[in-house]
C-alpha cells in the first residue's frame, strides 16, 4: 500500500497555555460518564463548554445557524450568564515533551482528568490488539464543529482530542490529536509513552516498540498522517457515524443540544446497514479500514476501494463501499486462486478474508499498528459475506 505521511515539525514557542485553563469556563453536562481503566476515579459526569456566539471552525468568524438548538434553560449555572473567553487565535505548532502539559488531567499523579474535557465513545471500534482503550475531547468554549459536510466535520482552533491505550490495567501510551491553526495541515499528531511509574508519559517522536514489555507499539510522529490524512478534519472516531450510536458517553442528539455542531444532524443520526448482519460489517470496514480506503486515503491510488461509509449510505444494504468490493475482481493484489475482493457467499474465496487473516507480511491488512488477527472482527466480516447471495 502506498503511504503518504506528513511530519508535523514543533516550531520553538510554546502554546500559550491560557488556551488549556480557558476550556474550563461555561458549561453544561452531558451524560458522558468515564470508563473503566486509569481513569475510574472520574465517574461522574463530564462537562461539555456551552458556546457562546457560535465561530467558524475554519475561519474564525462568527457563523452562529439559524437551526442550531439552544441549550436546556435548566442546564445553565450562574457562570453562564457571563460571556465565554474568545475563541482561540491561531498559534504556533506545540512543542510537548510531556503528557501532562497537554491539559488531559488537572492533576496526572492522582489521575484526574481536568474538568474541561469530556469522555466519548464511537459506534464502531478500531482493532488494536487487545488493548483497552479511552477517549476524550476537548473544545474550546464560544466554538462549534463545523458540520456543513456531515461527512467531514471540521474542528475550530484549539480543539485536542486524545486517545489512551492500557492492557491488563498498565498504561501504554497516549495520543493526542490537536488543532492549532486554520490550514488543513494545521494539526499536532503524537504519542506519548507512559513511564514505569505511571506518573507520566513522555513524547515519543520516533515511536517506541514493545511498551512495556508488550507487543504494543506506538507510532512514529511522522506516521501518524498515514491513517489521520484520509480525513479532512484529521479526526478519526469523532463523527456522525460514529456518534450515531456510541454505547456511552454523547451522541448526536446530545452533542446538538450542547451547541457543538454547526449544522443539526438528521434525527436518529446516521445508522449503517439495513440488518444487524450488514450493520456490524459496514461499521467495521469504516472504522478499520475506512481511513486508508476512501478517495483521500494513502490505499486510494492502487485501490479505488471504498470502505468509508457516508452518511448518504445510511440504513442501505448497497452502498459506495459494497460496489467497489462485492463482485469486484482484485486489481491490485495477487492471492493465487482468490479472484475477487468479497465473493457472495464465499468468505473464503474474498480477498478481504484472507488480507484480514494474514500478520507479519506484506499480505496483511491492516497493515500497520496491528500483530494480532481480530478473530472477533473477522468473524463479523466473514458472516456478512456469507449472507451475501451468490
Amino acid at each position: 500500500m502506498a503511504r503518504r505521511t506528513a511530519e508535523l515539525k514543533p516550531k520553538n514557542a510554546a502554546r500559550p497555555g491560557a488556551l488549556i485553563r480557558a476550556a474550563g469556563g461555561l458549561c453544561f453536562t452531558l451524560l458522558a460518564a468515564c470508563g473503566s481503566g486509569s481513569a475510574a476515579a472520574h465517574d461522574a459526569a463530564a462537562a461539555v463548554d456551552a458556546p457562546g456566539p457560535a465561530v467558524d471552525a475554519g475561519t474564525g468568524t462568527d457563523a452562529t445557524p439559524a437551526i442550531d438548538a439552544a441549550p436546556p434553560a435548566d442546564a445553565a449555572s450562574p457562570a453562564d450568564a457571563s460571556s465565554p473567553p474568545p475563541p482561540p487565535l491561531p498559534y504556533p505548532a506545540p512543542t510537548y515533551q510531556h503528557l501532562s502539559e497537554t491539559g488531559l488531567y488537572r492533576d496526572i499523579a492522582a489521575r484526574t482528568l481536568a474538568p474541561s474535557v469530556t469522555p466519548f465513545e464511537p459506534t464502531y471500534k478500531l482493532w488494536s490488539d487487545g488493548a483497552q482503550k479511552q477517549r476524550w475531547i476537548r473544545l474550546p468554549p464560544g466554538t462549534r464543529i463545523d458540520t456543513s459536510d456531515m461527512d467531514h466535520w471540521i474542528f475550530p482552533v484549539g480543539t485536542q482530542v486524545w486517545k489512551e491505550f492500557s492492557l491488563d490495567g498498565v498504561l501504554l501510551e497516549t495520543r493526542l490529536v490537536e488543532r492549532y491553526g486554520t490550514g488543513p495541515d494545521d494539526v499536532w499528531m503524537g504519542a506519548f509513552v507512559w513511564n514505569a511509574d505511571q506518573t507520566d508519559a513522555d513524547f515519543a517522536p520516533d515511536g517506541v516498540q514493545d511498551i512495556a514489555g508488550t507487543m504494543h507499539d506506538a507510532p512514529k510522529q511522522k506516521d501518524c498522517g498515514s491513517c489521520h490524512r484520509g480525513e479532512t478534519g484529521r479526526v478519526l472516531g469523532f463523527s456522525a457515524i460514529q456518534l450515531t450510536a456510541p454505547a456511552s458517553g454523547p451522541n448526536l442528539a446530545t452533542l446538538q443540544a450542547a451547541g457543538w455542531l454547526s449544522r443539526a444532524p438528521a434525527p436518529g443520526g446516521y445508522p449503517l446497514g439495513a440488518d444487524p448482519v450488514t450493520t456490524a460489517a459496514l461499521g467495521y470496514f469504516h472504522a478499520n479500514c475506512g481511513h486508508c480506503h476512501n478517495p483521500a486515503g494513502t490505499a486510494w491510488p492502487d485501490t479505488q476501494m471504498v470502505l468509508r461509509s457516508s452518511v448518504a449510505d445510511s440504513g442501505l444494504d448497497t452502498t459506495s463501499v459494497t460496489q467497489t468490493i462485492v463482485n469486484v475482481p482484485l486489481a491490485y493484489w495477487r492471492g493465487g486462486s482468490i479472484i475477487w475482493r468479497v465473493a457472495p457467499g464465499q468468505p473464503d474465496k474474498s480477498a478481504v478474508v484472507a488480507r484480514m487473516s494474514a500478520r507479519g507480511n506484506d499480505d496483511q491488512m491492516p497493515p500497520l499498528a496491528t500483530e494480532v488477527v481480530d478473530s472477533t472482527g473477522l468473524d463479523t466480516i466473514r458472516a456478512w459475506i456469507t449472507s451475501l447471495a451468490p
